[in-house]
């Protein structure tokens, strides 16, 4: 079943619907793209969970090939009105928000796995990616399109200023590639600055305390990044500096570097060795 196409200026105008500023709204009517990030899902396997569908640009896609899909949609405007058009079909939306599901509602749904899939919105982007760490066993793959600084800061390399808590999670715990870069006038309303598309890979056997442990870890890394890692604050651990110290000189780190010269390894390192204190 082919869904009629319509720009999403002239579908929120027949719907009496309006972007949300607060919810970072955009919809994307560029179907070429939408083709490519969904390609993208497709080689990756179902079924899929989207976040965010808005107007149904990706999801049409995924409805029309028959593949099992989750919409997740905050709006209840839009909510509404990707029920009524998927009535039927192989996608079943629901009015929910995705950063407060809880993780057996997943785990239910999805019992073999899946991928995820979505236009992320800037406000919200990181706590996403953070939130997808700890469904990485329910959903090991995913296609997101995020603004293009955010991208750039997952990508990073270490040295740089970009180069932060989200590169390291993501540099250790997954393999990323920046698939396409998505220009600004793809969008309606316009966003300010372009995006691109990444792709997402959870590596497997990490346990849930080995990346607790490395959240913490890079957490007080970053805390103060502009002073050395001896000073990094580190409650978590009884004998505070000199402790810390001893555990970043076991991972061969140095005390008086700085956060952004630490290489995703060692960070995996530091906190399998702060493992025992927590």
């Amino acid at each position: 079943m082919k869904w009629e196409t319509k720009h999403p200026r002239q579908l929120l105008a027949e719907l009496g619907l309006a972007p949300r500023k607060g919810l970072g709204q955009t919809f994307l009517h560029d179907r070429n793209v939408a083709r490519k990030i969904v390609s993208l899902a497709l080689a990756m396997g179902p079924p899929f969970l989207e976040i965010g569908p808005g107007l149904g640009a990706l999801t049409d896609l995924l409805a029309e090939e028959g593949r099992e899909t989750v919409a997740v949609e905050v709006d209840r405007g839009f909510a509404a009105f990707l029920r009524r058009r998927y009535e039927g079909s192989s996608v079943n939306v629901v009015e929910a928000d995705f950063l407060a599901l809880p993780d057996g509602e997943f785990a239910r749904r999805f019992p073999k796995g899946g991928t995820v899939m979505g236009n992320l919105p800037y406000a919200v982007s990181s706590p996403i990616l953070i939130r997808l760490l700890d469904l990485r066993g329910t959903f090991p793959r995913a296609v997101l399109m995020l603004q293009k600084e955010v991208v750039e800061r997952i990508c990073a390399p270490q040295g740089g200023k970009a180069y932060g808590t989200l590169s390291v999670y993501l540099a250790a715990l997954a393999e990323v590639r920046e698939e396409f870069t998505v220009r600004r006038t793809c969008f309606t309303p316009s966003p300010e600055v372009d995006s691109a598309v990444i792709s997402v890979r959870f590596r497997p056997g990490f346990s849930d305390e080995v990346v607790r442990s490395l959240q913490r870890v890079v957490r007080a890394a970053f805390a103060q990044r502009r002073k050395t890692l001896r000073n990094a604050p580190v409650p978590f651990l009884p004998g505070g500096s000199p402790e810390w110290c001893d555990l970043l000189a076991g991972a061969g780190v140095d005390p008086s570097a700085r956060a952004e010269t630490v290489s995703p390894k060692q960070y995996l390192q530091l906190a399998r060795l702060a493992l025992p204190q927590m």
